[in-house]
């Protein structure tokens, strides 16, 4: 996917923007060092652990560019779901142009190095178009340049949450040597999954109002070539519950991540017995038309989910969840790859790797952890009312055997819609026997466990799609942070 010039026909999706709506969460990124407590969730304080493992945090001190951009004000190209809108009667839509900050002024253009500055930088930008460059390795656990822990959820919460405002471009720059600027101890949030906009929607909705033009949205945004470690939680909820995702998607419209790395590392969940990592890159509650292009997912568990509940999620949901994956590879994940409730979802031209049965003891992911050391155990999942389109992804699985693909490469959660699927490529080292393999075969995905095949929509956007083997070659060579 490349950036696309502006077609005339085409709407700026700045002009859906209001760049006068306050930000959703102003205190974002300031700590509290406040003492586990018990909340009526839960994080219980003796739950409470410091992460094991503190990366080696060195901040940069200058902008290896000299300042000068290079692809920051590129817009996004239009192929994807993210350049659509809604356009009046629901599965009619209207294409536009995803701009981010593309049109910032200079005094919105901003090089940061610490989390003080990329907050800053957000605070004084708000909803204006705008630029945040970051340069070297930004941890929001340093605060004022002091390594400090969270010290509960409600610290971890404020202080780990970074929210991207409207008609934003956040980019990395990488350094001298081509290593990509890497965000850790945060999750970032486009949009606000923490607020409570049920009562004011579903009002403005009865009044007869353009839910799309509910204030409550965030729209326009590009978030490309960042490193991002997902959060260790301090004090999670329950054992089997965390809080942060490495991002988060929410109310949010016109959104377009390219080119992310997302990890684990280098606090592994093995490290501690319980549940201390989320999800890896979720999009939820009401959220329309994302694209993800060109992405490394790797060394996690739930890595990539599209809508986050069956019950009570209509009223947000129904008729939205507009996303395509494309030139994504998920390494070393344990599922979601990704997991669909509600949305029209276009999965083409993805790599998938993984192992069925890892030598690591017990399948579980060990410290200093490899992508070879997780155990997989599902790819695609058709949730409820999912309607999957998946062309042409290429799956190189260790130790899955042909047969059973369906349930692994496939899996069916129940009363979706329709998957539909064609030009998947399997490879193994097992036969159906168990036995030694290593031809590269097609696989039939469509039809697996029964699950529904209806062709009831299609992309409305033009795209090349490439052979499973073409898309592999160039996403080995093309993915992840680093690479622009």
């Amino acid at each position: 996917m490349s950036a696309a010039s502006t077609p005339l026909a085409v709407i700026d999706a700045k002009t859906l923007t209001d760049t006068t709506a306050p930000l959703l969460l102003p205190l974002a990124g300031t700590r509290t060092y406040s003492a586990p407590v018990e909340t009526s969730s839960g994080h219980d304080p003796s739950n409470y652990k410091a992460a094991p493992v503190v990366p080696s945090i060195v901040p940069a001190r200058s902008d290896p560019t000299g300042g000068v951009l290079t692809f920051e004000r590129e817009t996004a190209p239009l192929e994807g779901w993210h350049a659509w809108a809604r356009d009046g009667a629901a599965g009619k839509h209207r294409q536009v142009l995803v701009t981010g900050g593309s049109s910032a002024a200079a005094n919105r253009i901003y090089t940061v190095y610490t989390k003080e500055q990329l907050v800053n930088a957000i605070r004084e930008a708000r909803n204006e178009p705008k630029i945040i460059r970051v340069v070297g390795h930004i941890d929001f656990r340093v605060d004022g340049g002091v390594f400090k822990e969270y010290t509960s959820y409600d610290d971890l919460k404020s202080g780990g949450s970074l929210f991207i405002p409207s008609n934003t471009t956040l980019v990395g720059i990488n350094d001298a040597s081509g290593k990509p600027a890497r965000i850790s101890g945060t999750q970032i949030l486009i949009g606000n999954e923490n607020g409570n906009f049920e009562v004011d929607f579903k009002a403005w909705v009865a009044a007869g109002k353009n839910p799309d033009a509910f204030p409550g949205w965030t729209r326009n945004v590009i978030v490309r070539n960042l490193a991002i470690d997902i959060m260790w939680d301090v004090n999670p909820e329950d054992s089997a519950n965390a809080y942060a995702d490495g991002i988060c998607v929410a109310w949010a419209q016109n959104v377009w991540i390219d080119h992310i790395t997302m990890t684990d590392l280098p606090t592994p969940s093995s490290m501690s017995s319980d549940t201390r990592h989320d999800g890896g890159l979720d999009v939820v509650r009401g959220s329309d038309y994302v694209t993800i292009s060109n992405s490394y997912f790797t060394v996690h568990g739930k890595m990539t989910l599209v809508g986050n509940s069956d019950g009570g999620r209509q009223w947000s949901d129904e008729g939205r969840l507009h996303v395509t994956f494309t030139g994504n590879h998920w390494q070393g994940v344990n599922s979601r790859t990704p997991r669909v409730r509600y949305g029209q979802v276009h999965i083409y031209n993805n790599l998938v790797t993984g192992d069925t049965n890892p030598s690591a003891a017990n399948g579980t992911i060990p410290p200093g952890a490899a992508a070879s050391d997780v155990k997989f155990a599902s790819a695609i999942g058709v949730g409820y009312k999912a309607d999957i389109l998946a062309e042409n992804n290429y799956y190189n699985m260790k130790t899955l055997k042909p047969k059973e693909v369906c349930g692994k490469l496939v899996t069916d959660h129940g009363k979706g819609v329709s998957f539909r699927s064609s030009g998947a490529r399997f490879i193994s080292n097992k036969d159906d026997a168990g036995k030694p393999m290593t031809a590269t075969i097609d696989v039939q995905l469509q039809g697996c466990d029964g699950i529904p095949v209806a062709n009831l929509w299609s992309p409305p956007y033009s795209y090349t799609l490439k052979t499973a083997d073409t898309a592999k070659a160039e996403i080995l060579a093309n993915v992840g942070a680093g690479t622009l």
